[in-house]
């Protein structure tokens, strides 16, 4: 008799006809994640749905809290032989107001899933209900894995220290992430690193209060943390070579509590990204010198934490190189590309690919919205064709 698998050119469509059959599914699973956001390590409810989704497809074993509380795990094929190929979806949503007027907008005030979470759970569990209806055609186990806390809380860092790779004899993980401003429905990935080592750090400047008429009797934070702000600004511009990739940002201030009342402190929370661990090593170091030298000038001390926090993901060359060769099956020739240089967005992930061979892949959504703004959507016709290629890397890799 005819081994099955060796019609496997023939699966992508079909994958992508049946995903399409039951899309109205993972487009409900998309619009409850998104209407119900959670942030990091509070992803409760929605842990709790998909751990319903999960249960209810035939043949998948379902593992609550590995590692992290809100981490649910499925598992499908375990007595396969060979090492299991890991599927993995981010959780938690960021804290924003949503400005989409979608009619499944936020229900939640100031939380919002902005960076397609939603889409990541939704697509990775049509996937799961193709594979679970090809047991016939998976030679390995598949490993569902939805993770929390990717947003700057590194999840994959609690799971990959409880040994998620070893508890579940993981060979290989595979990461798929919808990106806006890449076209419409392709593909894009690339061996060696394709995001930045992610820092993020934060300044606590001390003045002295008083009020707003007597700027003399008191020290102004505020205005200190402007000179802060400029400092730092010339740092990456002044004191880096403009070939080299350093982005210093600044994406939360705090002080005050009234517009007559100069503060007794200001708060600064921002973000380090790079390529380069030595000109990471120089910059954190600038940074900290800069911030007290500043301060100290307008007669004020201040205080910096800063934390390293991701690594860069860094795809393993082998496995990109297949990734990108069924990509060429699935999509298409045209539809296929290897990016032509790293991101400076951070990544979680990275702590996956420190573990075993990894690959990170973009999917093009051609949003005019980028992450982390509070209008930006997934086309939700992409979640089949998502679903349906994960789902075809499981069964072909």
């Amino acid at each position: 008799m005819k081994d099955q698998r060796e019609d496997w050119l023939t699966w992508g469509p079909h994958l992508l006809a049946e995903a399409e059959s039951f899309g109205e599914d993972i487009i409900a699973w998309r619009r409850e994640f998104h209407q119900f956001p959670e942030l990091a390590y509070e992803e409760n409810v929605t842990a709790s749905r998909v751990v319903q989704i999960l249960s209810s497809i035939e043949g998948i074993r379902v593992i609550q809290g590995f590692g992290v509380p809100t981490a649910v795990v499925g598992v499908l094929g375990e007595n396969l032989p060979g090492g299991a190929t890991m599927l993995r979806a981010d959780m938690d949503a960021l804290a924003l107001d949503e400005e989409t007027g979608l009619s499944f907008s936020s229900c939640i005030p100031g939380i919002m899933h902005a960076c397609g979470h939603d889409a990541h759970m939704a697509s990775l569990l049509g996937a799961a209900e193709l594979l679970a209806s090809r047991m016939d055609l998976l030679r390995n186990p598949v490993v569902f894995v939805f993770q929390p806390a990717e947003e700057g809380k590194g999840g994959a860092r609690a799971l990959t220290e409880a040994g998620i790779i070893g508890k579940f004899g993981i060979e290989r993980v595979l990461g798929l992430h919808f990106w806006p401003k890449l076209p419409y429905g392709t593909l894009f990935t690339r061996p060696g690193p394709i995001t930045a080592l992610s820092d993020r750090f934060h300044v606590e400047i001390q003045g002295a209060a008083c009020h707003a008429a007597s700027p003399h009797m008191g020290v102004d934070p505020i205005a200190i943390a402007a000179h802060v702000l400029l400092a730092l600004q010339h740092l990456t511009s002044r004191e880096v070579d403009p070939l080299d990739s350093v982005v210093i940002s600044v994406g939360q201030i705090e002080a005050g509590d009234a517009y007559n009342v100069i503060p007794e402190r200001a708060h600064l929370w921002g973000t380090l990204r790079t390529f380069d661990p030595a000109l990471r090593d120089r910059m954190q170091k600038r940074l900290e010198g800069a911030v007290v030298d500043v301060c100290r000038a307008f007669l004020s001390t201040a205080g910096v934490e800063y934390v390293r926090n991701y690594p860069p993901v860094s795809n393993d060359g082998e496995l990109t190189r297949q990734v990108l060769e069924l990509s060429r099956h699935f999509f298409g020739v045209e539809e296929t590309h290897v990016l032509d240089r790293p991101l400076l967005a951070g990544e979680d992930f990275s702590f996956y690919s420190l573990e075993c061979p990894s690959n990170f892949m973009l999917l093009g959504t051609g949003a005019e919205y980028g992450l982390h703004h509070p209008k930006y959507d997934v086309p939700e016709e992409l979640l089949h064709l998502a679903s349906a290629w994960q789902a075809f890397l499981a069964l072909t890799l």
